[in-house]
């Protein structure tokens, strides 16, 4: 074999050699991102379709109240009518973790340019068997990012559900240490306030009120909604008046 050969072996190898070095760095990178740990590309194609669909939807006032977790406000379609006249803008989506609402926060809060976000959402991170510890740790950072936003917006979390399937799954410990986080939270950072609904949905011995319940045991039937409003409502609009005197 010439000189000139030699050399011309050696590039194709080392050619060979970067490509494959880069191949499996590729593969190392996507499949990083794909751990169920770092809850961001997990189940992020389920989602991006819906919350997509928020941007076809007409811009509201800014100022107003928004929406934002889960499906127990996505299934809230009479929601516009139950808060009024307060005004009301829907932008939950089915199925979130408090995961999916960090990864989709500049698709969702931004453009809707809220005074108030009303917040629920850490149910299904529950049923996904999350500690309370990573829920408070990822609402803590979601507060953050509307804060940095704008740190005039108001925040009111809204206590997790203690639904029947809660009970059945043996997790109402976990949604009860969540929800004392979510009084702790309240109680740390200006502008941020707490309201639990679930006196509403229990009997007088806190159990729940099955009744108030779709078949699944987790999602509100209308009587269900109805007497959540009777605690929600009063408790947006003690926060919104208190923002409009500021």
């Amino acid at each position: 074999m010439h000189p000139g050969e030699d050399l011309e072996y050696d590039f194709r190898w080392m050619n060979r050699a970067i490509r494959f070095s880069v191949s499996i760095s590729l593969c190392f990178l996507f499949c990083s991102w794909a751990t169920p740990d770092s809850g961001m590309a997990v189940g992020t194609n389920k989602y991006t379709a819906e919350v997509a669909k928020f941007a076809a939807q007409p811009i509201p006032t800014p100022g107003g109240v928004l929406l934002v977790g889960s499906s127990t406000f996505r299934k809230w379609t009479n929601v516009v009518a139950d808060l009024a006249p307060l005004p009301v803008t829907n932008r939950a989506f089915g199925g979130s973790q408090t995961s999916h609402q960090l990864m989709f926060f500049d698709q969702v809060v931004p453009p809707c340019r809220p005074g108030l976000i009303v917040w629920y959402c850490g149910s299904n991170d529950i049923k996904a068997k999350k500690d309370a510890a990573s829920i408070l740790d990822r609402t803590g950072e979601w507060i953050s990012k509307v804060k940095q936003m704008d740190p005039a917006t108001g925040i009111l979390l809204v206590s997790v559900i203690r639904a029947p399937q809660k009970h059945r799954d043996d997790q109402i410990d976990v949604v009860d240490a969540v929800n004392r986080g979510y009084v702790e939270i309240a109680r740390e950072n200006k502008g941020v306030f707490y309201v639990d609904v679930n006196p509403a949905l229990q009997n007088p011995s806190g159990e729940s009120r099955g009744e108030l319940y779709a078949e699944d045991g987790l999602h509100l039937n209308l009587e269900g909604y109805h007497q959540m409003v009777t605690l929600l409502k009063p408790a947006i609009g003690k926060v919104w008046e208190k923002k409009a005197s500021q």
